[in-house]
């Protein structure tokens, strides 16, 4: 049963911006500084990122014009691959799409709150968990409300960014920054690994095709929340990461004992940031706001993450249930199964694995995208396009080439990672035989 459109231009972009502003741009930063000790090279590595983000952004904004319906990938890849490709989607992104960046989320808003209050920092996971519960309970009353709180939390968000930005400008100690091989490291494998990191901070460039079905006017909307939302995202990342390189040194943001041959690495990046600005009260002070903002984070994709489930189950009858809506518009079922999902990855996945499973995962079905964007464009050049990207044939392929050679070294050198990503989706192309004769037509 489809739901009405409610949401506006606002509201679409703020879900874009909240769903890609959170645990990776305020978290990961120690990983990739263990890889790949050169600020030049750290910085042009969310550079790439973001590049690689737009280029999937605009080719996304072009088929959400033409197909305004809810569900992300779910939704584009039965339309332009197969229903097999499509229902893979749906189930895997429920959990590398949603519930385990929630997760990620979840567990950075612990680590964050942790710096202020040290009972969640002695039972994170327990605080995790009492912020997801609540805002799917959110979610569950009328969708205005979700989206009302979305937008002014993203907000809050944004302000929160652009005063590190400004601070660090204003205030930063004079130092140089910390150099090293920086064509040498871009040209390495641990440049490509260390995009896993870069790409899973991006993930939410599409946010808006999740909701699709529920914007206003999404021809005009989608392509304009879609764009402006990942310019505003990628210059935002930018310039945070230079104001933490700035802020914090690298041996802060990863502590190595080479006795015990371990590495800690420090999720709270933007605490030590203000530490580096203010003292301890200043920590405490940006500390408490970025653990505010990854609310934000979690909001957004428990809006988003149940379109998916509830448009699966809109053309899978045996899963019917699943797609019904209270009067406020609210999948219910949907959001108290993805909650349950969430729940299990908080209690038995730690935050690297979390994010590596994302990121694999999510960058296979984006490509999967992109490729059934080309063979659209060649097989359907007469298609009517209320929004058509220039060169979009160059931008999908570009797409596909980044994230093609990032998956390569991963395979390599994240071997694990990638065979349960391969594992999982493999697994539901098989689930999908048993219900292949509920399948919805393909259209494309």
């Amino acid at each position: 049963m489809s739901s009405p459109a409610r949401l506006g231009l606002a509201s679409a972009a703020a879900i874009v911006v909240a769903n890609m502003v959170g645990t990776g741009v305020f978290s990961t930063l120690s990983y990739q500084v263990h890889a790949l000790p050169d600020e030049a090279a750290i910085l042009w590595l969310w550079l790439i990122g973001g590049l690689a983000a737009l280029t999937g952004a605009l080719c996304c904004a072009e088929l959400g014009a033409a197909r305004p319906r809810s569900g992300g990938e779910y939704s584009l890849l039965t339309d332009l691959i197969h229903p097999a490709a499509g229902f893979a989607a749906g189930w895997v992104s429920m959990v590398a799409g949603f519930a385990g960046p929630i997760a990620a989320a979840a567990l950075a808003f612990s680590a964050y709150l942790g710096k202020l209050w040290p009972v969640a920092e002695q039972w994170p996971v327990s605080v995790a968990l009492l912020l997801v519960t609540l805002i799917s309970a959110l979610h569950m009353l009328r969708v205005e409300i979700g989206a009302q709180f979305q937008v002014v939390t993203t907000v809050f968000k944004l302000i929160v960014m652009f005063a590190i930005v400004a601070a660090a400008i204003a205030l930063a100690p004079e130092q140089a920054p910390t150099r090293g091989d920086t064509l040498g490291l871009m040209a390495s494998p641990a440049f490509a690994v260390s995009m896993v990191y870069v790409a899973y901070a991006y993930f939410g460039w599409n946010a808006a095709l999740y909701v699709a079905g529920e914007v206003r006017d999404p021809q005009r909307n989608l392509p304009r929340a879609l764009i402006l939302g990942t310019l505003a995202v990628t210059l935002l990342y930018i310039a945070v990461n230079w104001s933490f390189l700035r802020l914090v040194p690298f041996a802060e943001l990863v502590k190595i004992d080479p006795g015990a041959m371990t590495v800690e690495n420090e999720l709270a990046v933007g605490f030590l940031a203000g530490r580096a600005l203010f003292g301890e009260q200043g920590a405490m002070i940006v500390g408490a706001a970025i653990a505010l903002t990854l609310v934000s984070t979690v909001s957004a994709m428990i809006l988003a993450g149940p379109r998916v489930l509830a448009t699966l189950a809109d053309d899978w009858r045996p899963f019917a249930r699943l797609g019904e809506r209270h009067a406020g518009g609210a999948p219910r079922a949907a959001i108290m199964v993805q909650w349950l999902l969430i729940v299990i990855l908080l209690v038995t996945a730690s935050f690297e694995f979390v994010v590596n499973f994302i990121g694999v995962s999510l960058s296979l079905f984006n490509m999967g995208v992109m490729v059934g964007f080309i063979r659209d464009r060649i097989r359907r050049p007469d298609r009517v396009r209320p929004f058509r990207v220039p060169f979009g044939i160059p931008c999908a392929a570009l797409f596909v080439l980044i994230n093609g050679w990032m998956m390569v070294f991963l395979a390599i050198n994240q071997t694990i990672a990638v065979l349960v990503s391969v594992g999982a989706i493999a697994l539901a192309v098989l689930l999908y035989v048993p219900f292949r004769r509920h399948a919805p037509k393909e259209t494309a």
